[in-house]
């Protein structure tokens, strides 16, 4: 009999062990022995286990509900997906409300999908990572007493685009193996302080996160959400948030951040395999509404191993500093008439628009930024609304200006963006304004 010594969670997640299933058929046999510093990774280490840990055997047919296998809290069975249509399903007993971790560990070529259907038989997570032998699983997802169903099959790969080139005169070739062995785990967790507690999807069940603080979530499945309350009632008018969200290896993360009704203020999404970052962000409270802002986190793909961390930081804006949010030219911070300069800080996915008021008399406008070493940013100049300019040499560091007239009356924009590479850093833009030539 295989023997599986298996990672179960995280750094927050503490196997409380079996809480059901007692007398099941086919009950396996096991045994147990200045700005915010920068976010860092949180990756997932094996749980003390004590030692090996008994497999047991899937017992086939078992593709229907009443054929399931039992997989108690705690346990661990072997299974294979042979023929590639087959379809393994799990029964899993849970006794009372908790948080709920099932993890599949492929072999060979398999790249498996896994389900978890609650007692009405609804899809509640998917995990469909892609790739053979990637693990897949759900880390915390939330459950109440009854019968869950663990659901693992073979992911079908989308069919290649047709080919106009005449087939080769050949013989084909011998089709490749798509299924294979896998081991699959269940286990009751329990939630640390500093983590989400699922189900979190929407502001009714928002996880607190104190300004200062650590949280600490997964993207657990697909599709899955994470929302955090942050109370800005202590924040003063020229107090900024900077947010950070570390990085997750293979995924690109999304932050949404809303008032305190719910409203969508700003969206920014990070790079793949980088960490999000909004430095200066100005909270806005509505009149009436309360005196909360809602992060939520998502992202293009679920990582069920390693957690992401999320920190909101209050700081003082100084007068000569960039405010966010300012990414369009609808929201764009207006430039003191007093200032020449300002200081202001660019990330990846970031987009910072800055208004001149207009005048009555035309007048030209000397823009340029002292772009940093490690970013590729670039200059627009819109005039009400509309593209008038624009700027980007190509490469990191390269020093960006540009010379437009702007007519009587018109509302000039100036919007800086980047490349999508990853990057973060900050820049000076200046604007040197002087009276239009006769």
């Amino acid at each position: 009999m295989a023997r599986h010594d298996m990672a179960l969670s995280t750094a927050a997640l503490v196997v409380l062990g079996a809480l059901g299933a007692a007398g099941c058929r086919n009950k396996p046999t096991h045994r147990r022995a200045g700005d915010a510093a920068a976010v860092e990774i949180l990756s997932a280490p094996v749980v003390p286990d004590g030692g090996a840990r008994e497999v047991a055997e899937e017992v086939e047919p078992n593709d229907a509900d009443d054929a399931a296998t039992v997989l108690p809290l705690g346990g661990t069975v072997h299974g294979k997906i042979d023929p590639e249509g087959d379809v393994d399903r799990y029964r899993i007993d849970v006794a009372v409300a908790g948080a709920l971790s099932v993890m599949v560990d492929p072999h060979d070529a398999l790249d498996a999908v896994l389900e978890i259907e609650d007692p009405g038989g609804t899809v509640i997570a998917r995990s469909a990572r892609g790739g053979a032998r990637i693990r897949e699983g759900v880390p915390n997802l939330a459950v109440t007493p009854g019968r869950y169903t663990a659901v693992v099959r073979r992911a079908v790969p989308p069919a290649p685009p047709p080919s106009k080139r005449k087939p080769a005169k050949r013989p084909p070739e011998p089709g490749k193996p798509a299924g294979g062995p896998y081991e699959i785990t269940a286990a009751a967790v329990a939630i640390a302080p500093g983590f989400e507690r699922e189900p979190d999807d929407d502001r009714g069940q928002a996880n607190d996160l104190i300004a200062g603080d650590t949280g600490n979530g997964y993207i657990g499945w697909s599709g899955d959400a994470d929302v955090w309350k942050v109370s800005v009632e202590a924040l003063s008018a020229r107090n900024a948030l900077d947010i950070e969200l570390s990085a997750i290896e293979g995924i690109a993360l999304t932050l949404e951040i809303s008032d305190g009704i719910g409203h969508p203020i700003t969206t920014r999404k990070g790079p793949r395999g980088g960490p999000l970052v909004v430095r200066g962000f100005v909270p806005q409270v509505p009149a009436g509404a309360p005196p909360f802002h809602y992060l939520t986190v998502k992202a293009d793909r679920s990582n069920p191993e390693t957690a992401y961390q999320i920190r909101a930081t209050a700081k003082l804006i100084a007068p000569d500093a960039e405010a966010e949010p300012n990414d369009t030219p609808d929201t764009a911070m207006p430039v003191p008439p007093d200032r020449k300069s300002l200081h202001a800080h660019w990330s990846t996915g970031d987009v910072d628009c800055f208004a001149i008021a207009p005048e009555d008399a035309a007048r030209t406008l000397d823009v340029s930024i002292d772009t940093p070493s490690d970013l590729d940013l670039a200059i627009d100049v819109l005039l009400d609304g509309k593209l008038s300019a624009k700027v980007d040499h190509p490469g990191k560091g390269a020093a960006e200006k540009l010379v437009v007239s702007v007519p009587a009356g018109a509302r000039a924009v100036i919007r800086v963006h980047g490349s999508e590479a990853v990057g973060d850093g900050n820049y000076d833009l200046v604007i040197e304004e002087a009276a239009a030539s006769p």
